[in-house]
C-alpha cells in the first residue's frame, strides 16, 4: 500500500521555491525559501503533514536564486523555532538602503500555538534583540541557528538569525572589487576553531572565504571562466569543492590560519553545467548534479569516477546525501525526486 501523500503550497503560485531545509529535533522544522523573497519556518508533525501556517516568515528582500544555506548548532540546543524573540529593527542594518524590504515578520501567533510542542532544550543565543554592532559580534554568536542568502542587492551575503528572525550581518565586496552576484554559499566551521565561515561563489568564478562574525574577507581565489554554480565544504572544513556553469569540477583545500585555498585537482566532465555538489559525511564519495539530468559519483580521496547515474530527462536541480541511511535522493526540472542506493562506506 503506498503512503499517503501531503501536498502544501508554501508559497506563492509565481513564487516558486528555491530551497528546502529541515531541522530536526524531538519533532521537525521545515525551512522553505521561496522566490517571493520571504523564508519560512514550517512544524512538521509526525504524520508528515505541515502547520496551516509558518511558525515565521522572514522578508528578506532577496529575489534571486542562490539558495540558502542554514547553520544550526550541534548538540541538543537545535529547537530553534519556539523562542519568541523581539525582532530587531531594519534601521540597524549596517546597511538599511532596502531596509523596507528586509523587515522581518514574525507569526507571534503561530509561535504561541505552537509552544507546547517544544520538547528539545531552547536553542542558547547570546544575540541581543537588535542588530549586534562590529564589537559585539563575536564568537558567542556562534550558538545562534543562522541562514545566509544572497541580499536584495545579489552582490551581498547577508546573515539572519532564524530564531529572531533578524538580520545580523552584512558582508560586503572589497571596495572597487566587482565579482557580481552570489551564486552559492554554505556556511562552515573547524572543530578546533570556534567561528563560524562562508564560503560563497560569484558569478565571475571567485571563490572565496568570509569569517563570518568579524566580517573579514579571508580568501578569495579566481577558479571559474563562468558562474559559480555550487560549493561545498567537507565535514573537517578543511577541504572543498567547487563547480561552476562550465564542465570542471574543482577540489581544493583550506588553510584558514595561513589564509590560503590549494587546488588539489580538476576534474572535467563531458557536458557543461553542474547545478549542486554533495559531499557525505564520513568523506568517502562526493556526488556531482549536471544540467545533463546525470549524476556523477566520485571518490572524494582518490579523485576518480565510481558511478554515472541516469534516470531523469531533464536538467538536474538539486542532491542530498544521506550517510546514514547510505541513500542518494536527487531533484530534477522533469518534475521528478529520485532515491538512489549508493555505496557503503566499507565498500569503497
Amino acid at each position: 500500500m503506498k503512503p499517503e501523500l501531503h501536498t502544501c503550497r508554501l508559497h506563492a503560485t509565481h513564487a516558486g521555491i528555491t530551497a528546502l531545509h529541515f531541522v530536526t529535533c524531538n519533532h521537525s522544522t521545515l525551512l522553505s525559501q521561496g522566490r517571493d523573497g520571504a523564508i519560512k519556518q514550517w512544524d512538521v508533525s509526525a504524520e508528515g503533514t505541515l502547520s496551516r501556517v509558518p511558525l515565521q516568515v522572514i522578508e528578506t528582500g532577496s529575489y534571486n536564486f542562490c539558495r540558502m544555506a542554514v547553520y544550526v548548532p550541534e548538540g541538543p540546543a537545535t529547537n530553534l523555532l519556539h523562542q519568541q524573540a523581539s525582532p530587531s529593527s531594519p534601521e540597524d542594518m549596517s546597511d538599511n538602503s532596502h531596509a523596507e524590504a528586509i523587515k522581518p515578520q514574525h507569526k507571534i501567533d503561530a509561535l504561541a500555538a505552537m509552544s507546547d510542542m517544544a520538547n528539545c532544550n531552547q536553542l542558547r543565543t547570546e544575540l541581543a534583540s537588535s542588530i549586534c554592532s562590529e564589537e559585539d559580534t563575536t564568537v558567542e554568536t556562534a550558538n545562534a541557528a543562522l541562514v545566509a542568502i544572497a541580499g536584495h542587492d545579489p552582490a551581498v551575503l547577508e546573515l539572519w538569525n532564524l530564531q529572531t528572525g533578524a538580520p545580523m550581518k552584512q558582508l560586503h565586496q572589497p571596495e572597487g572589487v566587482k565579482h557580481g552576484m552570489c551564486m552559492a554559499v554554505q556556511l562552515f566551521n573547524q572543530p578546533a576553531r570556534h567561528t563560524l565561515y562562508a564560503l560563497v561563489g560569484y558569478e565571475d568564478g571567485e571563490v572565496a572565504v568570509w569569517d563570518v562574525f568579524q566580517g573579514n574577507l579571508l580568501i578569495s581565489k579566481h577558479l571559474h571562466d563562468e558562474p559559480v554554480m555550487a560549493v561545498a565544504i567537507d565535514a573537517t572544513g578543511e577541504g572543498g569543492i567547487c563547480a561552476a556553469a562550465d564542465n570542471k569540477v574543482h577540489c581544493f583545500s583550506l588553510d584558514l590560519p595561513a589564509q590560503q585555498v590549494t587546488l588539489k585537482a580538476t576534474l572535467e566532465v563531458k557536458q557543461q553545467g553542474i547545478a549542486d555538489i554533495c559531499i557525505r559525511q564520513d568523506q568517502r564519495l562526493f556526488a556531482t548534479a549536471g544540467w545533463d539530468g546525470k549524476i556523477r559519483v566520485f571518490h572524494y580521496k582518490k579523485l576518480k569516477t565510481l558511478a554515472v547515474l541516469q534516470y531523469h530527462k531533464k536538467g538536474l536541480t538539486a542532491l542530498v546525501l544521506d550517510s546514514r541511511a547510505q541513500r542518494l535522493v536527487s531533484a530534477s526540472r522533469d518534475g521528478n525526486i529520485a532515491l538512489w542506493s549508493v555505496f557503503q562506506s566499507d565498500s569503497i
